[in-house]
């Protein structure tokens, strides 16, 4: 999820650099306190009302499975998410991480440019680490989504069943690789968490771009029905068995 800047922007970013600086230098449990304050107060996470209502579905449905994130960037809504899934007692899910680390792969509409939102995979890793994120529980799968969102990659991780999937790619791209990955782990449930749905609300034709036209083109897209639908983000939950066609 992007921010528009506002008049004090730049000392915000300031201030908030310095905290993340001072936040990656102490150790353990200081740093997940400083975390939790910081998140609490001055830079209250946008995602927490619709990722609360998401973990609470699969909570009262008590529905088995993962959450996926795709385009972690620095960590703040995987963190979010793996303190939510503590909060709300679902103790068998695993967190699993999809990013190449390099930024975006390629320029798309007029916002979009290859190699925004570059973060180095050990800046990730460190950050959910001193956040307090049980780090047993999180798999990291560095790569393109050509190379990395295989069937092999399940196998590997006996990745067979999704809860609640964030797809934050931005690009169209990139989430009909998404979307092709997970249509046979996905479940009467799931719900799927696109950020950036809106992302594109300034083109011409926004629903040629981005998450929008990858969802409305996908195989499953009968299979769910609305969720949720905040000012930039979306969300879906498999409401019955889908049949892909392909």
């Amino acid at each position: 999820m992007r921010h528009r800047r506002f008049p004090g922007t730049k000392m915000l970013r300031s201030t908030k650099e310095m905290l993340r600086k001072l936040f990656l230098s102490i150790p353990l449990p200081f740093s997940k306190w400083l975390y939790a304050v910081a998140r609490s107060t001055l830079f209250r996470d946008p995602h927490q009302p619709y990722f609360d209502m998401a973990f609470q579905e699969v909570k009262i449905k008590k529905l088995k499975g993962h959450y996926l994130e795709f385009g972690v960037f620095q960590g703040n809504s995987f963190i979010l998410a793996a303190k939510l899934a503590e909060r709300h007692g679902l103790k068998t899910m695993r967190f699993f991480a999809f990013d190449s680390f390099e930024g975006l792969p390629e320029d798309e509409g007029t916002k979009f440019r290859k190699g925004n939102y570059y973060c180095p995979e050990e800046n990730f890793t460190r950050t959910i680490r001193k956040a307090g994120v049980i780090v047993n529980k999180v798999v990291v799968v560095k790569g393109w989504y050509k190379q990395s969102l295989t069937d092999d990659t399940k196998r590997k991780y006996q990745l067979n069943l999704a809860a609640v999937i964030h797809v934050d790619c931005d690009l169209y791209s990139s989430t009909a690789d998404v979307l092709e990955f997970i249509k046979d782990i996905v479940q009467v449930g799931t719900i799927v968490i696109f950020d950036d749905w809106y992302a594109y609300r300034d083109e011409e034709k926004p629903g040629d771009f981005g998450e929008q036209k990858a969802f409305n083109e996908w195989s499953l897209r009968d299979a769910f029905e609305d969720f949720y639908d905040f000012s930039t983000t979306k969300a879906f939950i498999m409401t019955q068995t889908g049949q892909s066609n392909s």
